[in-house]
């Protein structure tokens, strides 16, 4: 009997079913209690809509419970009670279980608060009917069929609503529960919540069966998958089941990510999980609701006078955490789960190991387990001085397996928690019923199985047990679980099982177990009491070997401590027994699993696919070396990459250059060449194709889980021969420690030298294949090449690793064991990174710095749960990016799209502190990363650490640097490990003490950087707020050894860090970079980087392609403003002339006014460009005062050039007033007398014909004009005038002066011609020049000087005015202003040189003078005015004479001669700034808009002519070559044809247009407005006198004139003069008529891009910066030296060097302005002010300059022989194609060529 157990049958299912209490009340179809049962044939019960659906979709019917056909489709309806304790009532026909036995009927499903029976004592009242009556029971009970049935139900068949089912489905449910489990482990009365008391059940066999039976959940009347599809609806996740949760969309960040508030509905409840457990929080499983209704419920408690009233979590639909993580697992890609396993062990939370899934089976996560590394000491190492580090997948440890049988009385998982953790730090591994909402029932994750681990930290005080062990749970009953169950007994050491008590049923389940190897231990929960039970577990025993350790019962007299105990005892000894052969590690248990008929997530196609690349790759690694695999496999990398580093370093410092620059430079790029070719020569091995193309070939999860599979595989093996080394060196350091003579002290320190070399080299990780795709992208770029033999198009390859950063892969930015940055593949990445995501997709950098393991990459993987290297041996070296998405709202509230994450290798790194350049390596470090970042997190690891000040000391160097060249980022101190909350007010004075430290510091690094002036404060230099700029973080562990986890503490308070950093990120205004800014600024921050001097060398591309688009908008508004003062001033001019008045100072006054308006337009467009172009407004913030001060330049240069103006107006009509004078006296005496004569004339008896009409008129004209005093001609002596002017110019030089006089004696023209002068003074001063090449240069200068003499006296001339003395003093400043600016560190012209050159000046332009006053005089004589009138005169006489009305001729004499020539003078002066204006705006390209454009459309017309002599004429006369380029540009565009006109005529015919219209409108209201003619011609005046000038003799005979009749005539005298004008412009010959216009256009346009006029003081190259009145000089492109005829002292060869390349060298000058002392060239600004305001920005690359070295490369040999020296030794790699000239140019300009150039 003792043997056998009792097997009770059961005869068929239905059967089965009635054992359970209330089981027939529910459909086994859709899992819901029955609504009109209806009974198959079988015997069966189901719902009649669930019947009718099921046969409407099957053409054979069956029975879905015994699947026994239903051919006939009958079945009946039940009416008869389903349940043994349902009784019938005669209104009731349908039985609803679940009303209580009170008759009370629940409103609402959350009230449960009913006092009802327990263990399912249901009384009569329980059963009942919704149906209208007896009579319709009747009814129903009278079908026979279903058709019937179903047509019965469309008469009004009334069925229970929503409500009244949902409260009977929550009583039945909520009494399930009552006599159900809690949690998985415990059977618990929920009136007191303390174990429930069954010995009475324990005594009837049959009443512990029920007992049993009654702990089944509703749940097991539906399918899982039903359960899980509800749970995943709950949750939200249900578009998510085809496990579509990437790891990249848990990356991404959103509004909600920073709310890290509990969870107030069931969808949040999945993601708050998800955004805890990837930033290692503790608290992740602590889901507690935190709902309105909560709160609600508890306030109502609080104000509720029923003190027995209490508050139920329940009362809101909630979930159990444990069926979270299985939502979570079944939605996670295999990516996600892998990382969350890495999470959530940090957080010592047991890992899912068997994961129930659909179709009722279940999966073994080994694929998500394989990237779990744990830590431990062996045993026996109590001197912790060694650890072991494993993959768990790998670690072959015993593994104990905890499952119970039915229901206990004491919680598995807590007793499991209180055995892995020791008192001083206790971890609550397993969920279990006291914690946050896992008193729940549970859905889904009955049969889950979680793995946790022991391990060892070597410390008898500390560790449990001695040796490591892994233990496996399975959650919920193990009967209802075979597969799991054989599982674990087939891979366990030993099971431990729990039970309530002894049955016979459960035991028979046991002998399933016993009967495999695994050791059993039985733990009885409660007193085995009766002695049925006794004899059950004796039997038990004897049956199976088992002995009375393998028996733990808790008695009533036994706490949980000693429980607790007592298991570890047992658990202890079961470790002891295990037999080590016989161990699985998780990775042998695959086979296990399939013989269970368990899935394994490793048997996916695409994880075997991937594995198997994986693989390929880790076979053709065949050196078990992985240093020599590296040397070997990575050439691209190691050595080359770092000789290749040191090259450019050297090329861009110069430090070892002794030689010629370019030269030196040149020999550098040989060397990198050779040693990138050399690396071609070897070819690619194997294994970097396969890698490559692999990661071509693969996309999207495969090529993510390839990457992953090869990452776990490389580690491992990096580890593990790391580990060895490590006890290598150990070994040897203990030995050293013992070792007592010296030789073999340094014996064994040499060899713990070469361990240390060697770890480390012997890292290898998936970034080592990463670096080496990168850098061979970058050598096949540099060595442009377009393909390399067996890999894809290199093109290609940016755009996979472009994929792989959106997608969360780190890409390194800076290369740690090379210590360099492979410029062409990081931007190459970049971009395609915005080809992808979209060019406008703004980028906010975040970057942290610190010292050597502080913790900034777990700072970092905490904050963002994103995955840089961490871990022992693992400190990151150079710098890695990380990409992650801003979605959502907060993308809006930001204004980013993207957050890159920068992680840097530490600062003071020990084992660079060795080297000399330590420092230098974390200046550049610090320099690199804070120039690329918006936001800086300085991590300290303390308070106050001792090496803080050295860090805060590089830190702040690099901030200084940054707010010298325009960036201030912003600073934010992390202090970490500190664990007291109140650590920020007890570190008040502290905080003050910081804050002085770090002012002092800031004043310390600005004296270094030589910027004490500008920066006393830390605030000075960086965006920082005491309050919110620091951040105080917790210590990291939360215990010690391997058993702790990342305390909460710390996971808290980074996330508040987080928090303030996006508030602070929100609220700061800064430039939003794209990704394509972000390209630019690594280039330009490392380039400076590169060189010695960063302030000096930094050149933002951002800001300058911000500043030259600020710029094309301002040139526009400069022009506006200089052609509304342009036309100001013609209209003053005219005005000036028309006036009768003096209305100088009016103008004046008018002129300020208008000037300050035209300001006030200009400064209002640059604020509408700030406010409408906020992120270049950010860049440019720096420079808006430039621009504000160069309208205020502009405007003080207007108002001079205007007042100017003005000024020769009113004097040129101050010298003709006399002569106007005189004409108004004339012409009334002349009409009184023609007034006389006509009168006599009239009285005549004969007509008079026309000869004795002019006979009388000459008569009367002598007489008259006889009598009219004419003032003499007013005469200068104008060679007297020159003399003087010279005396008081030279005072000192009057001897010379006088000496020249005499010598001349008044004939000028005995002077030799300007030629023969300069050769001829030169040869006598050949002491002053170093060599001919100097003197030649001079001469060539002072040649340049007396052409544009001769045009500024030639404009002088050409002006319609008189001769002014000042005139000589304008000469003689102009001379200065251009000859003393020519001069340079090579030659200066003597005070004798300068007397001859201006007496030459001055003699030529002697008779120029002369001759204006001449035809000026003559033009103005009033005898001969009053000659050329006398014709109009005697018309309008003789007129009168015949017609007494000289309206005709009147007319047409005016229109002749003062109408049309007024017009066509009107029409000249506005030529000049209506030709300017065209150009502006009809050259798209935009070659005319800025000075830069300027520079390279002359440049581009150089390379076309091909002319050495222009080029001489270029570099030598610069500002004059570009005045007479322009000018002939603006001959070519005025003459241009269209339709038969050139542009000038239809400039000037637009012009006539405009006049004629406005003159006949006038015409026409003055017509109307006027009755006389007098009148008339006042009113026309007045109102054209800004347009038009009408000349005083407009009214002559006007009296006489009748004024409709004149108007007539006039109307048709204009028409005439309109064509006339017209005939005239089409006559015009262009380029005399410009230089002929009053306004020259070439003057006008050239004052808009023309520069200051400086040149460089070495070669010579202009000035390129166009904003008036700035202050600093500079050039984009620089010169070769000997374009400018610098030659070398010793060979007198041409030189080849160039200015920004001897910039960055370590070499030295020395020239007149030196005092000839030697200063090096990198201090040039030390010299004196002049060469202070140069910027000259270093630039040591090949292809700097490239145009003009090509042009000294092509014409090396004529420059020698025009500067009289031997030809330069240019290296043939000037001679660049002009594909790669113009290339440069575009870059170094901004400027796109093919639009510049029309193509």
């Amino acid at each position: 009997m003792a043997g056998e157990f009792p097997n009770p049958e059961m005869s068929n299912p239905a059967d089965c079913e009635d054992t359970i209490p209330y089981g027939g009340l529910y459909c086994p179809i859709c899992a819901n209690f029955i609504l009109i049962p209806v009974t198959y044939k079988c015997g069966h019960i189901f719902c009649l809509d669930c019947v009718k659906k099921l046969w409407d979709t099957n053409e054979d019917p069956y029975c879905p419970r015994c699947m026994e056909k239903c051919q006939d489709k009958k079945c009946s309806v039940n009416l008869l009670p389903v349940t043994e304790g349902a009784h019938f009532h005669a209104d009731a026909s349908v039985l609803v279980s679940g009303h209580p036995s009170s008759g009370m009927w629940p409103g609402k499903q959350e009230d449960s608060n009913l006092d009802r029976p327990r263990q399912g004592s249901w009384t009569e009242d329980n059963c009942f009917i919704t149906n209208n009556g007896a009579k319709q029971t009747e009814e129903l009970a009278c079908v026979d069929s279903m058709e019937e049935v179903f047509s019965f139900m469309s008469l009004g068949y009334k069925l229970p609503n929503n409500e009244e089912f949902s409260a009977v489905s929550s009583l039945m449910d909520r009494d399930e529960k009552d006599d159900a489990e809690v949690d998985e482990d415990i059977y618990c009365d929920k009136e007191d919540n303390t174990p429930a008391q069954n010995s009475g059940l324990q005594d009837n066999a049959n009443a512990a069966q029920k007992c049993e039976s009654m702990s089944d959940t509703i749940s097991e009347k539906c399918t899982w998958d039903d359960h899980a599809r509800e749970v995943l609806t709950q949750v939200g996740l249900i578009q998510f089941c085809k496990r579509s949760l990437s790891l990249r969309n848990m990356l991404e960040i959103s509004a909600e990510t920073l709310d890290g508030s509990a969870p107030k509905s069931l969808e949040n409840v999945p993601w708050y999980f998800l955004r805890k457990v990837l930033r290692s929080d503790s608290s992740a499983v602590n889901i507690k609701c935190n709902s309105d209704d909560i709160v609600r419920n508890e306030m109502q408690e609080l104000e509720s006078d029923d003190i027995f009233t209490t508050s139920t979590y329940s009362a809101v639909p909630w979930i159990h955490p444990l069926d979270v993580i299985v939502s979570v697992f079944l939605c996670s890609d295999a990516v996600l789960q892998q990382e969350l396993m890495v999470k959530m062990v940090s957080c010592q939370f047991a890992l899912p190991l068997l994961l129930p899934t659909w179709n009722n089976s279940c999966t073994f996560l080994l694929w998500a387990l394989r990237s779990v590394i744990k830590k431990w000491h062996p045993k026996g190492e109590q001197d912790n001085s060694g650890f072991q580090e494993e993959h768990v997948v790998s670690m072959k440890i015993p593994t104990f397996s905890f499952l119970r049988v039915g229901n206990i009385t004491v919680s598995k998982s807590k007793t499991l928690n209180d055995i892995l953790s020791n008192k001083q730090q206790y971890q609550n591994f397993f969920l279990h019923h006291q914690m946050d909402c896992a008193n729940i029932s549970k859905k889904i994750s009955n049969g889950f199985a979680e793995i946790s681990w022991y391990l060892p930290c070597a410390s008898e005080n500390t560790d449990v047990f001695t040796d490591p062990f892994q233990v496996i749970n399975l959650r919920g009953d193990a009967i209802k679980a075979p597969e799991q169950v054989e599982f674990l007994t087939l891979v366990s050491s030993a099971v431990f099982v729990f039970l309530s008590d002894i049955t016979a049923m459960k035991l028979q389940y046991l002998q399933k177990i016993a009967k495999n190897k695994a050791q059993i231990y039985l733990v009885l929960t409660s007193d085995v009491t009766t002695q049925n039970a006794k004899d059950l577990l004796i039997s038990f025993t004897q049956k199976f070997n088992l002995y009375k350790k393998h028996i733990i019962i808790k008695s009533q007299q036994i706490n949980d401590s000693d429980f607790t105990t007592k298991l570890c005892l047992r658990l202890q000894s079961a470790l002891g027994q295990c037999d080590c052969a016989n161990i699985l590690c998780l990775e042998e248990m695959i086979s296990v699993s399939h013989q269970c008929g368990i899935h394994v997530d490793e048997d996916n196609e695409q994880i075997q696919l991937t594995k198997s690349f994986s693989e390929d790759i880790t076979d053709l690694m065949k050196c078990d070396d992985i240093q020599h695999f590296k040397c070997n496999s990575f050439k691209f990398q190691g050595e080359t990459c770092k000789k290749l580093s040191e090259i450019e370093k050297e090329q861009s410092r110069l430090k070892k250059c002794s030689e010629c620059v370019v030269l030196y430079v040149l020999k550098l790029e040989e060397q990198k060449s050779q040693l990138r070719q050399s690396v071609f020569k070897k070819g690619l091995p194997d294994i970097m194709k396969s890698f490559i193309q692999k990661l071509t070939d693969l996309s999207g999860t495969e090529r993510e889980l390839f990457l992953q599979w090869l990452k776990q595989k490389l580690d491992s093996a990096s580890r593990t021969r790391m580990f060895a080394l490590k006890s290598q060196y150990r070994n040897t350091y203990n030995a050293l420690i013992n070792t007592k003579t010296p030789a073999e002290r340094e014996q064994k320190q040499a060899v713990l030298k070469q361990i240390n070399n060697k770890l480390s080299t012997v890292s290898l990780g998936l970034e080592h294949f990463m670096r080496e795709l990168g850098q061979i992208y970058e050598t096949l770029r540099a060595e442009n090449n377009e393909s390399f033999q067996g890999i894809p198009p290199i093109n290609t390859l940016p755009h996979k690793a472009a994929e792989l950063l959106l997608e969360g892969l780190p890409l390194e930015l800076l290369d740690g064991d090379a210590g360099t940055i492979p410029i062409h593949w990081v931007t190459a990445v970049l971009n395609q990174v915005s080809t992808l995501v979209g060019e406008d997709k703004h980028v906010f950098v975040l970057t942290v710095l610190g010292v050597q393991s502080t913790g900034k990459s777990t700072l970092l993987n905490t904050m963002f749960g994103l995955q840089f290297a961490v871990g022992s041996g693992r400190c990151t070296k150079g710098a890695f990016m990380q990409l992650i998405k801003i979605t959502s709202s907060l993308q809006s509230q930001l204004g980013y799209d993207f957050l890159m994450i920068i992680d840097t290798e530490g600062l003071k790194a020990p084992e660079l502190q060795s080297l000399t350049d330590a420092y230098e390596h974390d200046n550049e470090l610090a320099t690199l990363v804070i120039g690329l970042s918006d936001m800086t997190l300085l991590n300290m690891s303390m308070e106050h650490s001792a090496e803080m000040k050295d860090i805060l000391q590089i830190v702040l160097h690099a901030f200084i640097r940054m707010k010298e060249v325009g960036k201030k980022p912003i600073c934010v101190f992390v202090h970490q490990n500190i664990g007291d909350i109140s650590a920020y007010n007890q570190n008040l004075v502290g905080h003050k003490l910081l804050m002085d430290q770090l002012d002092e510091i800031t004043r310390a690094a600005a004296r270094m950087e030589k910027c004490e002036d500008k920066f006393n404060k830390l605030s000075d230099v960086v965006t920082f707020d005491p309050k919110t700029s620091k951040g105080y973080i917790a210590s990291l562990w939360h215990g010690c050894g391997p058993m702790a986890s990342v305390s909460r503490g710390y996971s808290t308070s980074v996330f508040e860090l987080k928090k303030s950093l996006f508030q602070t990120i929100q609220t700061c205004s800064k430039y939003k970079k794209t990704f394509s800014d972000f390209s630019m600024l690594i280039q330009d921050t490392w380039s400076a980087v590169k060189m010695e001097n960063f302030i000096f060398s930094f050149k933002n591309s951002l800001v300058a392609e911000a500043y030259h688009h600020l710029t094309f908008e301002f040139v526009k508004w400069d022009w506006e403003m200089r052609r509304a003062v342009q036309e100001w001033v013609i209209q003053a001019e005219n005005k000036t002339e028309s006036s009768e008045t003096d209305i100088c100072n009016s103008l004046k006054t008018e002129l300020r006014m208008f000037i300050t308006e035209r300001q006030a337009i200009v400064l209002k467009n640059l604020e509408e460009y700030f406010t409408d172009n906020p992120e270049r407004s950010k860049l440019l913030i720096e420079y808006k005062q430039r621009f504000i001060n160069s309208i205020q330049s502009l405007g003080k240069d207007l108002l001079l050039f205007a007042t100017d103006r003005c000024q020769d107006a009113d004097r040129r009509i101050k010298s003709l007033k006399e002569i106007n004078n005189l004409k108004l006296g004339y012409t009334k005496k002349l009409e009184n007398g023609i007034f006389k004569l006509l009168k006599k004339c009239k009285q005549c008896k004969d007509k008079l014909n026309d000869d004795d009409l002019l006979f009388y008129f000459n008569t009367m004209w002598y007489k008259e004009t006889r009598s009219i005093p004419l003032p003499l001609t007013k005469s200068f002596d104008i060679e007297a005038d020159m003399e003087n002017s010279l005396r008081e110019h030279m005072p000192t030089m009057s001897a010379g002066i006088n000496k020249t006089i005499k010598e001349v004696k008044g004939d000028w023209n005995l002077l030799k011609s300007m030629k023969d002068f300069i050769t001829n003074t030169f040869n006598g001063f050949n002491d002053h020049f170093r060599n001919e090449t100097d003197e030649q240069m001079a001469k060539n200068k002072a040649a340049f000087v007396e052409e544009q003499c001769n045009i500024f006296i030639e404009n002088i001339v050409t002006q319609d005015r008189d001769y002014y003395p000042t005139d000589w003093f304008a000469i003689l400043r102009y001379v200065d202003e251009n000859i003393i600016k020519l001069q340079t560190d090579r030659f200066s012209y003597s005070s004798e040189f300068l007397l001859e050159f201006k007496l030459h000046v001055c003699a030529s332009a002697l008779p120029k003078l002369k001759d204006m006053h001449k035809k000026f005089s003559e033009k103005y004589d009033p005898q001969k005015l009053l000659t050329r009138e006398r014709d109009n005169y005697f018309c309008l006489f003789k007129e009168l004479y015949k017609t007494n009305d000289a309206s005709q001729t009147m007319a047409g004499t005016f229109s002749e001669n003062v109408l049309k020539p007024g017009i066509v003078k009107a029409i000249e002066k506005k030529l000049g700034s209506d030709i300017v204006h065209d150009m502006k705006n009809n050259y798209s390209g935009g070659e005319f808009k800025t000075r830069m454009n300027f520079h390279v459309a002359i440049m581009h017309e150089l390379y076309i002519k091909n002319n050495f002599k222009i080029y001489c004429n270029y570099i030598n006369s610069g500002t004059l070559f570009e005045q007479m380029w322009l000018h002939d540009k603006i001959i070519q565009h005025c003459m241009k044809q269209n339709n038969g006109h050139t542009r000038l005529s239809e400039l000037a015919r637009d012009n006539l247009k405009m006049l004629v219209n406005m003159l006949r409108k006038e015409i026409d209201n003055a017509r109307v407005k006027c009755e006389t003619t007098v009148e008339f011609f006042k009113e026309v005046q007045k109102s054209i006198e800004s347009h038009l000038v009408i000349s005083s003799a407009r009214g002559t005979f006007a009296s006489q004139t009748n004024l409709q009749s004149f108007c007539k005539y006039l109307d048709d005298s204009i028409d005439k003069i309109e064509k006339d004008i017209e005939m005239e412009i089409e006559q015009w010959e262009v380029a005399t008529k410009i230089t002929s216009l009053p306004s020259s256009p070439t003057a006008l346009f050239y004052e808009t891009l023309a520069g200051c006029g400086t040149c460089c003081f070495w070669c010579g190259a202009p000035c390129e910066c166009s904003e008036p009145g700035h202050m600093t000089h500079s050039a984009n492109y620089h010169r070769p030296s000997g374009v400018n005829g610098c030659t070398l002292e010793k060979s007198n060869k041409l030189s080849a060097e160039i200015c920004t390349s001897l910039v960055a060298s370590g070499k030295r000058f020395k020239n007149k302005d030196t005092k000839w002392k030697w200063v090096r060239i990198k201090g040039y600004k030390s010299v004196n002010d002049y060469y202070k305001s140069w910027n000259i920005t270093p630039d040591t690359s090949l292809k700097g300059s490239a145009y003009w070295k090509a042009v000294f490369y092509k014409y090396n040999e004529l420059f020698a022989t025009e500067y009289k020296c031997l030809p330069a030794d240019v290296p043939p790699e000037w001679n660049f194609t002009w594909t790669d000239v113009c290339r440069g140019i575009e870059e170094a300009y901004n400027v796109n060529l093919d639009s510049l150039w029309g193509k």
